[in-house]
């Protein structure tokens, strides 16, 4: 759903917790042809699916209880639900009812020190992002299980990634296996790859085509989170 440098399938095969070993199943590669929701699937490097089985969320850093959680622990927290079109920096939405948890679970569960001011987000094909814990807090965004009343597919990042409706893409990090609380923030992997790319990744005023809605709409918008279609 994000811009996504395309890199050698070998160097994704990285020893994430979870990755499934180079043998046992397909790997996750780019397209740009939207799928059956309007999204078109990026990724940093093409890699292997998670094996939920074995994932597991690591989370620590200025926290006073560092844990890392399975599938089964996330899916107990209290579920959220909403309709959220997200962005892509090139120019392009798709919107969807997504299914997940707010960040607070996750804070009431580790303790960040009050020292922690922001997060750094590590995925699996080795993209990572940075966002304050005040833009963790903003409404809409929440942490992914679920796409279109399904749990979250491996093209889409599954078994968890970001949602974050006022940030383009690139912000909503896919195949998240890493939180980490720090003091200070930071950029993201998305600055070094392109001039285009800012490190908050806000919504700028422009044009968007929605590809949900048909291949040759064009619509202006404000900035900020696409609420009006």
């Amino acid at each position: 759903m994000d811009r996504r440098r395309f890199m050698t399938a070998a160097a994704a095969a990285a020893t994430v917790p979870g990755v499934r070993a180079a043998s046992e199943g397909r790997i996750l590669l780019p397209t740009d042809t939207p799928d059956e929701l309007g999204f078109r699937i990026m990724w940093y490097n093409p890699g292997r699916p998670i094996d939920k089985s074995t994932y597991r969320l690591e989370v620590d850093g200025l926290v006073e209880k560092p844990q890392r959680f399975d599938l089964g622990r996330l899916r107990s927290y209290p579920r959220v639900e909403q309709s959220t079109r997200l962005k892509c920096v090139q120019c392009w939405s798709a919107r969807t009812t997504w299914g997940g948890f707010r960040f607070d679970e996750l804070l009431e569960d580790v303790k960040p020190l009050t020292k922690a001011k922001s997060v750094r987000i590590d995925c699996a094909d080795k993209w990572y992002e940075y966002m304050s814990l005040d833009e963790m807090a903003e409404p809409g965004v929440m942490l992914c299980l679920e796409m279109a009343g399904q749990p979250l597919t491996d093209q889409h990042g599954a078994p968890l990634r970001l949602l974050a409706p006022s940030k383009y893409g690139y912000k909503s990090a896919k195949l998240v296996t890493k939180i980490t609380f720090v003091e200070k923030g930071g950029g993201s992997m998305a600055c070094d790859i392109g001039p285009y790319y800012s490190p908050s990744g806000d919504i700028l005023p422009g044009y968007d085509h929605p590809l949900d809605l048909g291949p040759n709409l064009r619509k202006k918008i404000p900035g900020g989170e696409i609420v009006a279609y």
